[in-house]
């Protein structure tokens, strides 16, 4: 049995969502074999997450500034910009060797891009609940939609190359009030093949290889093809009544970001958290300051707590868990001092949640031992 291989370029942002959904929704009603679609968008979109608020994630004046098109994927996740130097990566299939399950297939599916980036030497792995990673620096983002045809599209966003600054203006990072070195630091936490491989390799041998580790992967040789008149017509009619569609890039979701931070002196010099959380989930952990620590221990932490219950004593049994396994990267920031500082910035956040009218804004310089919540 063959496999679908379709390769496109410089797609608009509705036309390339469409088409994702459109063709997964006809695998699932068998009417297609399984597709491996390699592509790349018209630079540049910022796509936000399936359920995010789209206030929240994009800086909407900036992108209308720049003429970037804006809009919400079917994939859940977080925002990301897509242009000629993000490489698409969409596998549309019913199942995969019994494989059913939705976090199996995502497994199957991140090993297979793993693959891909070892044959240029690149070591990655799938860490967290959708990333892709190289030495904790994230290189690819990853995510699953279901139909009720029975069909999956898994996507990957895997970064060939990324301008980092336009990145940073374009979203609103969580955190987005850091200074310019913490700005650094989240720069620091991002790669890109271009930037491991050190020279300016082309998107179509990344496109290359890519094919070849889900051919040997999956085990099915790939034909290229391209869209029949009648999948023409339904990937229009969908890219019509959803992507073109403002209620459903702007819609309102219910639970509302907030953000919280908290500061302390540690053995290891200044510990400076911010939370954002989305109701009771902690969405995203930022670790700043002067503390000395290897900077993927520091990553391990933030990327394990990301979409993380808030409960304390959760918070406290992951950080047990990575300092077991992160003991000498982490020996001179105790687990302590790190759960004292996140469970204030919690605290902080839950305030400002209780009482959204506060508009005061207080930077407090905390003393040694006791961690302060900073509310903005």
């Amino acid at each position: 049995m063959q496999w679908r291989y379709l390769i496109e370029d410089r797609v608009s942002d509705s036309f390339g969502l469409a088409a994702d959904e459109s063709m997964a929704m006809r695998v699932g009603e068998k009417l297609s074999s399984p597709i491996l679609r390699l592509y790349t968008y018209r630079s540049c979109s910022a796509l936000v997450g399936r359920f995010q608020r789209i206030e929240n994630e994009l800086n909407l004046k900036f992108c209308r500034e720049q003429k970037m098109s804006v809009n919400r994927r079917p994939t859940g996740g977080g925002a990301i910009l897509m242009g000629e130097d993000q490489l698409g990566v969409a596998l549309m299939l019913r199942d995969w060797n019994g494989y059913k399950a939705p976090r199996e297939l995502m497994r199957h599916f991140a090993t297979a891009l793993c693959e891909g980036l070892q044959i240029f030497g690149i070591k990655s792995q799938f860490r967290g609940k959708n990333d892709l990673e190289v030495e904790g620096r994230k290189i690819g983002g990853l995510g699953i939609h279901s139909n009720a045809s029975g069909g999956y599209l898994l996507h990957c966003s895997l970064l060939v190359d990324l301008d980092m600054p336009l990145m940073l203006r374009a979203l609103n990072v969580p955190l987005e009030k850091l200074e310019a070195r913490k700005l650094k630091s989240i720069e620091g936490r991002i790669t890109t093949v271009r930037r491991e491989l050190k020279k300016d390799t082309s998107l179509n041998e990344v496109r290359d290889k890519i094919r070849r580790a889900f051919s040997s992967y999956f085990g099915f040789e790939f034909e290229k093809s391209c869209y029949s008149p009648e999948e023409k017509k339904a990937i229009g009619e969908m890219e019509y009544s959803r992507y073109l569609n403002k209620d459903w890039i702007y819609q309102k979701v219910d639970v509302p970001d907030l953000s919280g931070e908290a500061r302390q002196m540690t053995p290891a010099g200044l510990l400076d958290v911010r939370v954002t959380m989305a109701g009771r989930q902690i969405k995203a952990v930022f670790l700043g300051g002067d503390f000395f620590a290897e900077e993927s221990a520091v990553s391990d932490i933030e990327g394990s707590l990301r979409w993380h219950s808030s409960e304390f004593e959760k918070i406290h049994k992951t950080l047990e868990i990575l300092y077991a396994k992160r003991k000498e990267e982490l020996a001179f920031l105790p687990i302590e001092n790190v759960f004292e500082v996140i469970s204030k910035a919690v605290e902080s956040a839950r305030a400002i949640a209780q009482d959204n009218t506060a508009s005061y804004g207080c930077f407090v310089n905390p003393e040694n031992g006791d961690a302060e919540p900073v509310h903005t």
